[in-house]
């Protein structure tokens, strides 16, 4: 009777991290919208007060500690080389960290496309036009961690203790 009592606190303790991690995943994805909104800020600044190229921007927010969950900046060129295309190599750079969903990433897919493409007028338009569709994904990931978030912990939990009762 004992191992069944620790066997159905285990499941219920594991049901309850389940359902914990089903809601760090909707907060870890809300986190990465805003600190993407905080790169195109940045970027903003970058191109509007020093008029830098695309690869002082790559390096200044390799730099810059707040974006170290975007892995992908390390992957990107500091210097320029005629045999490299930035804008390739960001694509690949997105593409390559997995933890990235695929609307966001599409952002910022649309966010290299634009970056070294035109005047600094145009860059900081289209950076503008990128941002208020950042915007409405992070309203959206917003909405489905207050709503699914509680969910997800709470049938986590509930789950487990099912199973617990189950084994009992």
């Amino acid at each position: 009777m004992f191992l069944r009592i620790v066997s159905a606190v285990i499941f219920s303790v594991a049901g309850g991290f389940a359902g914990i991690s089903f809601s760090e995943h909707l907060k870890s994805n809300l986190e990465l919208c805003h600190k993407i909104q905080e790169m195109f800020l940045n970027s903003k600044i970058i191109i509007r007060c020093r008029a830098d190229d695309v690869y002082a921007i790559a390096t200044e927010f390799k730099n810059n500690k707040s974006f170290e969950k975007l892995t992908f900046l390390n992957e990107l060129p500091e210097k320029y080389s005629p045999e490299e295309d930035f804008h390739e190599m960001w694509s690949n750079a997105v593409d390559s960290q997995k933890s990235i969903p695929d609307d966001i990433k599409k952002i910022l897919f649309d966010f290299g496309a634009v970056l070294g493409q035109s005047d600094i007028e145009g860059q900081l338009e289209s950076i503008d036009a990128i941002s208020e569709n950042t915007e409405v994904l992070e309203k959206k990931y917003s909405e489905m961690y207050s709503q699914k978030g509680k969910l997800y912990r709470s049938v986590g939990l509930l789950f487990g203790v099912m199973i617990g009762i189950l084994i009992i």
